[in-house]
């Protein structure tokens, strides 16, 4: 059984991440491209991962097979460079091979929809009812004459850069401002230093760049855990701040420059602050129902709306589009802004950030202080698991009772 979740179709490698699932996955939505007549021209990318590669030679014969073209891409690069390669080539469909932030024995297949966005779940539920009623697979191996007449490798890096530098301003260029990257050997070692290259910023560092399918043994994701790592480097060359990127770069993770984390959701309500306040952009912003109040006190008090949907990106792609937002984004660490990408990317979000370092020209902790003190915003968090002897004496005082709080909730609209 192959199932799409939120980010796509996600498996153990050597389990349900195999040749057959793949290819089986590949023939569904090649289904699809010919019986509703949609653009025969697929762009595909993979990351570091395990068999990465391989997947996306697998997918590429089943595509050539069935007389579908194939842009796929030269190198190992992030997610959201499939994304735009699908948006500016007009395409209907994109796929990437990866687990995102998932340990390194994952693997797994994301689609793309037009304009580059996560697939919906319409697309999923059609991928996987074709799946289900495949008796064949078509293919042209990799080896034969004939798949070089379908499948071409191009480079995805140097548009999806350009257009990256048509979002960030040019003032920042030659700064000193001391920025570090932990990669976490993941794909953003292709992209965020070489954009630090080209902006000349005398102060930005990459580590664990390499090429390593288990992540030095880490979960490849900016977790709190895994940006503590790096504190003592932070302290000892005395860096303003640490960005943290997952194996795919669509997830962001930040140190401040006391070796504090800052949380996803400060992140968000921080770069829409400075957007609409320093940049003085204009427009509502999107969430999900995981993510914290900031962006709502934040967004209410800047004079606009924000809007509240269901997790998956997917969902905030959508209201984006449909309201016309400048900022949305989630916890989990993603955003994305109007006009850019469909799709969350932390190449993006970090060059915005160091641009709201040096334009606001402040202090990391200093800067999201700025916002909470605008949107007036405390809070306490607290992780816990509570047990209880009788699960339906809690759920029958929750149905007649409301828990009283000392912050009414915000009115916010609903998705």
């Amino acid at each position: 059984m192959i199932d799409f979740g939120t980010g796509g179709f996600r498996g153990v490698i050597a389990d349900s991440f195999n040749k057959e699932n793949i290819q089986t996955i590949a023939q569904g939505i090649a289904n699809i491209i010919i019986k509703t007549n949609k653009k025969k021209i697929v762009a595909i990318g993979y990351d570091y991962r395990f068999l990465s590669d391989k997947a996306a030679i697998w997918i590429s014969e089943v595509f050539a097979g069935n007389g579908i073209r194939v842009i796929l891409s030269e190198e190992p690069i992030p997610t959201p460079v499939v994304m735009h390669q699908t948006k500016i080539m007009g395409n209907d469909f994109g796929i990437m091979i990866t687990a995102s932030h998932n340990p390194y024995y994952f693997n797994g297949v994301k689609v793309f929809q037009e304009e580059g966005m996560d697939a919906d779940i319409i697309l999923t539920k059609s991928i996987e009812q074709e799946m289900h009623n495949i008796s064949e697979i078509n293919l042209v191996h990799s080896y034969e004459d004939e798949f070089s007449n379908y499948v071409i490798k191009s480079d995805f890096l140097n548009d999806y850069i350009k257009n990256i530098k048509n979002f960030v301003s040019n003032n920042i260029k030659g700064k000193n401002n001391k920025v570090l990257l932990d990669c976490i050997y993941g794909t953003g070692a292709v992209t965020l230093p070489r954009i630090a290259k080209e902006y000349d910023l005398k102060g930005f560092k990459a580590i664990n760049t390499k090429h390593d399918a288990f992540f030095g043994g880490l979960l490849p994701c900016p977790t709190k855990e895994n940006m503590l790592l790096n504190k003592e480097i932070l302290y000892n060359e005395k860096y303003e701040c640490v960005f943290g990127f997952d194996s795919d770069a669509d997830r962001l993770g930040i140190l401040d420059e006391n070796g504090n984390y800052v949380d996803n959701n400060e992140i968000l309500a921080a770069l829409y602050y400075y957007l609409v306040k320093y940049r003085h952009e204009k427009g509502d912003a999107v969430k999900n129902c995981a993510t914290s109040n900031l962006l709502d006190k934040v967004t209410i008090n800047l004079g606009y709306n924000c809007h509240e949907v269901d997790v998956g990106f997917k969902n905030i792609s959508s209201k984006l589009k449909e309201v016309d937002a400048l900022i949305g984004g989630e916890s989990s660490g993603g955003l994305t802004v109007r006009n850019y990408l469909y799709g969350k990317d932390s190449t993006f979000s970090a060059m915005l950030f160091i641009e709201m370092m040096i334009n606001m020209n402040k202090k990391v902790s200093e800067i999201i202080k700025e916002v909470k003190d605008f949107a007036d915003f405390q809070y306490t968090f607290i992780e816990n698991i509570i047990e209880y002897n009788d699960n339906l004496d809690i759920k029958a005082y929750l149905k007649n009772n409301d828990p009283k709080f000392l912050v009414q909730p915000l009115q916010i609209k609903k998705f």
